[in-house]
């Protein structure tokens, strides 16, 4: 057996010794709305310049305070308590019952179709919940208004923060959206773990408003072709009606409501588009 097959063997077994993460959905998802509280506060550094990375902002004539970043991160963490963790509580006190099942350790790949997988599912959900909301503004209005209202107060720009900072009903159908997806590929607990902190790390990328180079949409021509990225979520802050799913780019090319940013000039004289800069400098 490889050591790297032994790992995933050593942290199945561990981790299904756990009785009080095994019998519980509350534990994982304590861990999950931690992890967001990590990422969002890395991002703020960024944006204080406590953190290098400044250069790679989609706008950098757009600038959060600290009084800002605080209020909105303080917002967005009793959101994800409140409509997130509120609603698994009553369900563990009312309905959940201890973990039977015996899963068998997960192979990595197992752990990264699966992964692959659930972002797919969590897509189709979201690009439905997004048509189904933009058919009028008023419908919009409804459902997004606390998205909305930051979205004003930032021109519309996309902040780490502000992908958990909304409505009642939407942070709700967030909560549904995420277990939902899970049913259907039936996951172990390691795998289960390992998609919800990777659906949220890339969750946080593609509402940074960064472009950083190492993210996945920079990669290649297939990686912008396949993936919205921060820029192409960016552009769906920008338009409301484009590029409405989270992660994927078919859906939106299949309904027609792909934003190519490419194949379009800038919107804005301060905007930072990396791979746009990259055939500048080519072209100079």
């Amino acid at each position: 057996m490889s050591s790297s097959s032994s790992f995933l063997e050593y942290a199945h077994i561990t981790l299904s010794k756990q009785c009080w993460y095994m019998d519980h959905l509350l534990p994982e998802h304590l861990i999950r709305v931690t992890w967001c509280l990590i990422l969002m506060c890395i991002y703020a550094l960024i944006e204080l310049n406590y953190l290098p990375g400044k250069q790679w902002k989609i706008r950098r004539d757009l600038h959060a305070s600290s009084k800002e970043i605080a209020y909105y991160i303080k917002s967005s963490l009793l959101n994800m308590l409140k409509w997130h963790i509120s609603p698994l509580i009553l369900y563990e006190i009312l309905l959940h019952r201890p973990n039977l099942h015996i899963y068998e350790a997960p192979t990595w790949w197992t752990l990264l179709w699966k992964s692959v997988g659930y972002t797919i599912i969590f897509d189709i959900l979201t690009h439905l919940f997004h048509h189904l909301t933009h058919i009028h503004p008023r419908v919009v209005s409804f459902f997004h208004r606390a998205h909305a209202k930051h979205h004003a107060s930032c021109g519309r720009y996309v902040y780490p923060w502000n992908g958990f900072y909304s409505s009642a009903f939407e942070s709700f159908a967030g909560l549904i959206f995420f277990l939902g997806a899970m049913i259907p590929l039936q996951m172990d607990p390691v795998t289960r773990l390992v998609s919800i902190l990777y659906i949220h790390f890339v969750a946080t990328n593609i509402h940074s408003g960064y472009d950083f180079p190492w993210m996945f949409h920079n990669w290649s021509r297939i990686g912008r072709f396949v993936w919205h990225g921060s820029v192409g979520h960016y552009y769906h802050h920008q338009f409301g009606r484009k590029n409405m799913s989270t992660f994927w780019t078919f859906l939106d090319r299949l309904s027609g409501t792909y934003y190519d940013c490419e194949s379009h000039l800038p919107t804005h004289p301060n905007e930072f588009i990396y791979q746009r800069q990259k055939m500048m400098r080519k072209l100079e």
